[in-house]
């Protein structure tokens, strides 16, 4: 689950907490940023630590999760976009592996022949080095 989160106290980029179970609870920040508000007339100057906040429970070691934080965040990212979006992406690039599947079969000219099919002088070409093979 992705969200932003604020807090009182300075944020790690990753924090890791072991559980009972096996698990872990895990929260993976980034856009750690400290913001100072002002005074105002009804409460004093103070500072607050804010970031975007991936939060998974996985059966991971905390070095595991340290090294594995941005892909981690990443798939949670795309999990968390809502259904319609990962359906439109997926559609798209559906549409644009078949295009390309399309140039490629197509070749860089344009030209769809392969090599079956009739040389200059009319034979097929594959037939030519079935025939140089019999006069041999």
């Amino acid at each position: 689950m992705i969200q932003n989160v604020s807090s009182a106290t300075p944020l790690e980029k990753v924090d890791y907490h072991l559980r009972d179970d096996g698990l872990a609870d895990i929260r993976i920040r980034r856009s750690v940023r400290t913001v100072t508000h002002q005074a105002t007339d009804n409460q004093p100057e103070y500072v607050e630590y804010t970031a975007v906040e991936s939060y998974q429970i996985l059966p991971l070691m905390e070095q595991e999760a340290v090294e594995q934080a941005d892909a981690l965040f990443e798939g949670d990212a795309t999990s968390s976009k809502p259904v319609l979006d990962r359906v439109s992406a997926l559609e798209q690039a559906s549409l644009d592996n078949a295009q390309l599947l399309a140039d490629l079969m197509a070749g860089e000219d344009g030209d769809t022949t392969d090599s079956t099919d009739a040389n200059a002088d009319g034979k097929n070409t594959a037939d030519d080095s079935a025939d140089n093979k019999d006069k041999e």
